[in-house]
């Protein structure tokens, strides 16, 4: 390929990785970043040299004024929470494709460059994956191969390239002006070798830092930068929800955690709780201490009933009543799940049930980087304020939740009131219904059952549904449609229970998921989302109660794709685990490991040995890679040797020569500064040396080779160095 259109497509692909990066984030709007993708693409195939409109001014007028325009339709939009940083990460995108409408120059390409680069550090912020990873490495060759020819390319055109001529008929030397553009479309300024060698020497680059980043001390370090990853927006988790939420979720695959649970497979019914609502009127949950439009009351910047949970050698304890230092002792046969849970538009931490929550820890540098506490809902929830990015955090739990059989028919405490309100509008067949079906029962739990039974056996599931104006929408579910998603029979359990006098509140939360047996964890998705419904039952508390029917749940998928959607699910869990939340704590057990592997059964007891060993190995690795990139880069130049005869002549060629004036520096016959190889020549013999004729013979064999553009005798050319090497030396006086 000739040089112009080798740099021209390095270039464009160093630029189109970094803006792919960027559109990965998530952070470029999907309309504005396929226009740009496709002006990108088209800029390659126009060239502003070869059309004389674009050299126009009329073209430089209309150039900017278009990234005027764009960047006045880019302004941020603060009634749809927009910031300033949100309008720059999109100009960004804008200006690299108009720029590579404009490549007139260096400048222009290195202008290119650096907004790639601004793109690759906005990606590095916002979101870091394992096509993060994988986009990273190609931009380090690409850029190699880029700033190099780049460099190559700018000495050509801002210097005179001049070809030296030797002096005719005694004259001086001449110099020649060589044509800039015959050099840029010339096949052998670079070549393939080129390329594989330098993009050897990036991979090998790339992976030096992979190694440092593991040796070097982890130092937490908390920045509150402007720019973030988005988080997922959620719906079912604010302060108030509309029926009908739900059913839009169940086709959505996005991730919204990861738990790793204690043994091979997941307990059935596993639910994560989010939050729970207590007031209902006309189709809405809300929470008591909000109004209808989701405003919740606060005081002192926290919402009105939460409360911080009590904190002790590391662990936050649930129940404000128990001792924290007495508690851990009950942790020691609790059940551990690590939870990684994704960025998410909400303060709720989801808590895995059944079994009864008891303590919840964080990341050490979670401690020291942020400034929020936990805090524990008005509904038992767990939420914590503020929160920015990626969480993970262990939940421990007790092995088993309450025992319904042991509630009892007893009078509702004052407290629980809110728990038994009921909407003005709902009809009184409602409650009528509620009596019916539970017509000879008196215990709550039994009543409960019945309710379940009954819903489940008499309505149908589905997420496809139509509002009837002016009707209830729980009073046209129970006696209209009949059907329905979990939202519906949730709610509809929920006020069902109340008219009987049993406390209930609706809550949102995860059901199940997807199970990864190549990682041994479990994945939940917004599609898994789900309603239930917690009734407080006297003598035992509150009891999860669920009326949704069994076709709800989604059936397990099998084939090709699903496989290998759960192989790159397990390399972005690695990639989160292993990479985004390597701590101090992290690289101890590392080295740890890495010391059983290589010395079992050895126990040091001095910290400083065992810290200044593990940083031996990792010095002793680097080296390693450092040999292994520069045995690939001889490796490479070999075969360059081997496949281009005129490389191998001029190699080999250069090479006796250097031999022969190492010999003549034995003999005292060093080259001076200036002083030419036939001047040399000419010095040997006049000290009457015996290797000054055979040198001589070698120079001239030299020089027409060089000037003359005459083929060179090796074989020749070899036995004259070695004649040089077996001449006496002059005998000493």
């Amino acid at each position: 390929m000739r040089f112009a259109a080798t740099h021209k497509t390095v270039s464009y692909l160093m630029v189109s990785v970094a803006f792919v990066m960027l559109v990965l984030t998530g952070e470029v709007p999907p309309l504005l970043a396929l226009l740009c993708g496709a002006g990108i693409v088209a800029s390659f195939f126009f060239d502003t040299q070869t059309h004389a409109f674009m050299q126009s001014r009329l073209y430089t007028v209309l150039w900017f004024a278009s990234l005027v325009a764009a960047g006045a339709l880019l302004l941020p939009n603060t009634a749809h929470g927009e910031t300033p940083w949100d309008s720059v990460t999109r100009f960004l995108c804008v200006f690299l494709c108009a720029r590579l409408w404009r490549r007139r120059s260096n400048a222009d390409y290195l202008q290119a460059y650096l907004v790639s680069f601004l793109m690759l550090l906005v990606a590095s912020l916002v979101g870091a994956s394992v096509v993060y990873a994988l986009c990273l490495l190609l931009y380090s060759v690409f850029a190699t191969w880029t700033l190099t020819l780049f460099h190559l390319r700018r000495e050509m055109e801002e210097n005179y390239l001049l070809k030296h001529l030797p002096g005719r008929h005694g004259q001086a030397a001449e110099s020649e002006r060589v044509e800039v553009e015959r050099i840029l479309n010339s096949r052998r300024v670079v070549g393939t070798s080129f390329l594989l060698s330098t993009g050897a020497v990036s991979v090998a680059l790339f992976l030096i830092a992979g190694l440092v980043f593991l040796i070097l001390p982890r130092v937490g370090i908390s920045l509150d930068l402007p720019l973030r990853r988005r988080g997922l927006l959620l719906t079912g988790f604010a302060e108030q929800i509309q029926l009908g939420g739900h059913g839009v979720l169940r086709e959505n695959p996005r991730v919204v955690m990861r738990i790793e649970l204690p043994g091979s497979n997941p307990p059935s019914g596993l639910r994560f709780r989010g939050i729970a609502f207590d007031h209902y009127q006309d189709g809405r949950w809300w929470r008591t201490g909000a109004n209808p439009t989701g405003a919740a009351a606060s005081v002192h910047g926290r919402a009105v009933g939460e409360r911080p949970l009590p904190h002790a050698h590391g662990y936050h304890f649930l129940d404000p009543s128990l001792d924290p230092a007495a508690s851990l002792v009950s942790l020691q046969g609790a059940r551990r799940s690590e939870i990684f849970l994704e960025p998410l538009d909400t303060a709720v931490l989801f808590m895995p049930s059944p079994g009864r929550p008891l303590a919840v820890t964080l990341p050490p540098s979670w401690y020291s980087a942020t400034p929020w506490p936990l805090l524990l809902g008005s509904e038992d929830e767990l939420l914590v304020r503020n929160r920015i990015g990626s969480l993970h955090y262990t939940v421990y739990s007790s092995p088993t939740g309450p025992d319904p059989s042991r509630a009892i028919a007893a009078p509702t405490p004052p407290e629980l009131a809110p728990y038994l309100q009921l909407p003005p509008e709902m009809p009184p067949r409602v409650a009528a219904l509620a009596r019916q079906v539970t017509t000879g029962l008196t215990n709550p739990h039994q009543q409960a059952q019945a309710l379940v039974r009954y819903l489940q056996a008499n309505y149908a599931y589905s997420t496809q549904l139509e509002k009837t104006p002016g009707r209830e929408p729980l009073d046209a579910f129970l006696f209209e449609r009949r059907r329905g998603h979990c939202e519906y029979f949730a709610s509809a359990l929920a006020i069902l229970l109340r008219t009987l006098g049993i406390p209930s509140r609706s809550v949102n939360g995860y059901l199940g998921g997807e199970w990864n047996e190549y990682g041994n964890y479990l994945v939940v998705r917004q599609q898994h989302a789900h309603s239930w419904v917690e009734a407080y039952l006297p003598g035992v508390g509150w009891v999860t109660y669920d009326a949704t029917p069994l076709s709800a749940l989604l059936p397990p998928q099998t084939g090709f794709l699903q496989r290998a959607r759960k192989f790159a699910d397990r390399l972005e869990m690695s990639w989160n685990k292993y990479i985004l939340e390597y701590d101090l704590r992290s690289q101890q057990r590392l080295s740890e490991r890495l010391r059983t592997v290589f010395q079992p059964g050895l126990h040091l007891g001095n910290t400083a040995w065992q810290g200044g060993r593990w940083s031996l190995v990792g010095v002793g690795v680097v080296g390693l890679c450092v040999l292994v990139a520069l045995g690939v880069g001889r490796l490479l130049r070999y075969g360059r040797y081997r496949r281009q005869p005129e490389v191998r002549v001029q190699m080999e060629t250069q090479g006796h020569l250097q031999r022969a004036l190492i010999v003549l520096r034995r003999r005292g016959f060093a080259q001076r500064p200036g002083e030419t190889l036939r001047q040399l020549a000419d010095r040997v013999i006049e000290q009457n040396d015996a290797c000054g004729p055979w040198f001589a013979e070698l120079v001239q064999h030299y020089y027409a080779h060089r000037f003359g553009q005459q083929s060179i005798d090796l074989a020749e050319v070899n036995r004259l160095t070695r004649e040089m090497a077996r001449a006496p030396r002059p005998e000493l006086h």
